[in-house]
């Protein structure tokens, strides 16, 4: 689903990407030893790949719940924005992301599949931060920034991975 990314919504990705990370920053200060627990962010990591894989969909139910999720942020990051600085906030240009290839819409399906398999065998406390990353994954990676790279780079892989499964390349 196309739907253009405003600055409202870029803060809505970049606000819930600072939250979770500032909030995973603190809890390892409290670790004894002194070293951080970046496993920790897997959960993070995982939901911001699967969310860019679902803003690169064309349609279907994947490119429609990212549309949504990227209206929904740009409506309430239009409001925050407006409200906090006093101006109105426009549209950005989106990355230019590669289309899917049916080997990497079958990856995304795919991994989306397991993630619904999973989902109940993951800790409650690693679903909020598959959720907030999706969140992020969906707002951030049609930016023209570095998340906008990160889609440019990961749906060309997940094409190819998708075209070797299927023997196309």
């Amino acid at each position: 689903m196309n739907t253009t990314l405003t600055v409202g919504g870029l803060a809505v990705g970049l606000g819930v990407l600072a939250w979770y990370l500032v909030r995973w920053w603190n809890a390892q200060k409290s670790n004894k030893n002194g070293e951080k627990d970046w496993r920790a962010l897997a959960p993070l990591a995982s939901g911001i790949l699967l969310g860019i894989l679902a803003a690169s969909c064309a349609g279907g139910l994947l490119g429609t719940a990212a549309g949504w999720i990227r209206r929904m942020s740009n409506a309430a990051g239009d409001k925050v924005v407006g409200g906090a600085t006093g101006t109105g906030t426009q549209g950005l240009s989106s990355a230019g992301v590669p289309a899917l290839t049916g080997g990497g819409a079958l990856l995304t399906v795919v991994s989306f599949v397991v993630l619904i398999a999973l989902w109940k065998k993951v800790k409650d406390t690693s679903r909020k931060p598959l959720a907030l990353g999706s969140i992020a994954g969906v707002t951030l990676g049609m930016s023209p920034g570095i998340a906008g790279s990160l889609a440019i780079a990961l749906v060309p892989l997940a094409n190819s991975v998708g075209d070797s499964i299927l023997g196309v390349i």
